[in-house]
């Protein structure tokens, strides 16, 4: 098949745990882990508009190389990024040059998990204001899941502040929070599903309204930033494919999280993807379902080679899928309405991309 035209991948290897999007006045740089089948590294790339990513330089994680998922944030000094150690410790890590990191301090900041939790990891870090915070995902004593919560002035120093939130009977992992239309939205890995809470967040606590599902299909952890135009957006990484999601700008609907694609994507689409349907939720690619949402509007479709990303318009998240038929080069997009007696496409006219 086909190799995709926009879902980045390294030249040599795949993407594995994203660690988050930062934004600077030249555009836009996403890390990630970089898997091959050399040890695992830490990689980069940039864009001036999320869409085209150019592959940096890529280096090995710090110390003994045990580091897991995590996240990146603008530090005084650069990239600073938070993972996790081995018995559920916290470190951070300094960017250098030519894709290098160092250990900074040379030690962990926290030492393991706090009283009455038994595993913590996946730390999580923004800016909230008045001080850096931190969530871990963590696991509580008597079986519940947790998202833990530190403070601190100086990205050095932390905290503890006590569990958030929690659920009986759950198991939990990487915690994104941030405010979108009015509420606070909490995204979080359980199991092979990607969840959500929305709801109220008062520093101390987040206290969901509704929770609900996000990812189906092949969708794993997710990442989301602000775009140089204030939107709040998501980027994933797709699981069996090793790639780099489309960006997708997020909102809040009715206690629902919503994603559009991003208007960034338009000069690069192609009305019309041959062979794919949808109706009532489900895609099909010549015949064959692929994908299962829920039932809802319109259904949009953006494929680009094997790989097909779909959101239903009213319903929550993201679907991924694989194509089983013949593919053809360029990210092709179509909607797709229910109507009496079939299917209506309605994709836009075609557009040249660049």
């Amino acid at each position: 098949m086909p190799r995709p035209r926009l879902h980045f991948t390294p030249r040599a290897g795949r993407v594995g745990d994203l660690f988050g999007v930062l934004t600077s006045a030249d555009g836009y740089h996403v890390f990630y882990e970089h898997l091959s089948g050399d040890a695992p590294a830490w990689g980069r790339a940039a864009s001036g508009d999320l869409i085209v990513w150019t592959e940096q330089a890529a280096g090995p994680p710090p110390g003994d190389g045990s580091a897991r998922c995590g996240t990146v944030v603008n530090g005084p000094d650069g990239p600073v990024l938070f993972h996790t150690l081995a018995g559920g410790r916290v470190a951070r890590a300094a960017a250098g040059s030519g894709g290098s990191w160092q250990s900074d301090p040379s030690g962990p900041l926290l030492g393991g998990p706090p009283s009455g939790v038994t595993e913590m990891s996946d730390p999580y870090v923004w800016w909230a204001g008045t001080n850096w915070r931190m969530l871990l995902a963590g696991a509580l004593r008597g079986g519940a899941a947790g998202i833990l919560q530190y403070h601190s002035a100086d990205l050095l120093n932390w905290s503890y502040d006590g569990v958030i939130v929690s659920r009986d009977r759950a198991v939990w992992g990487c915690p994104r929070l941030f405010p979108l239309d009015g509420s606070w939205v909490l995204i979080l890995t359980a199991g092979r599903e990607i969840i959500y809470g929305v709801g109220n967040y008062d520093g101390m606590h987040f206290t969901a309204r509704a929770w609900g599902t996000f990812g189906r299909g092949d969708v794993g952890p997710i990442v989301t930033f602000v775009d140089a135009a204030g939107r709040r957006c998501a980027l994933a990484r797709l699981g069996a494919q090793g790639a780099l999601s489309l960006p997708w700008v997020l909102s809040v609907r009715d206690d629902r999280l919503i994603a559009t694609p991003h208007p960034n994507l338009d000069p690069y689409l192609i009305s019309g993807a041959t062979g794919l349907t949808a109706a009532g939720g489900e895609v099909r690619d010549h015949g064959d379902l692929i994908l299962t949402m829920p039932a809802g509007g319109e259904t949009t479709v953006l494929a680009d080679a094997e790989i097909v990303e779909v959101t239903v318009e009213g319903v929550s998240g993201l679907g991924v899928a694989r194509r089983t038929g013949p593919t053809v080069p360029g990210v092709r997009f179509a909607r797709f309405g229910a109507a009496p007696g079939g299917l209506v496409d309605l994709g836009r006219q075609e557009k040249a991309g660049p």
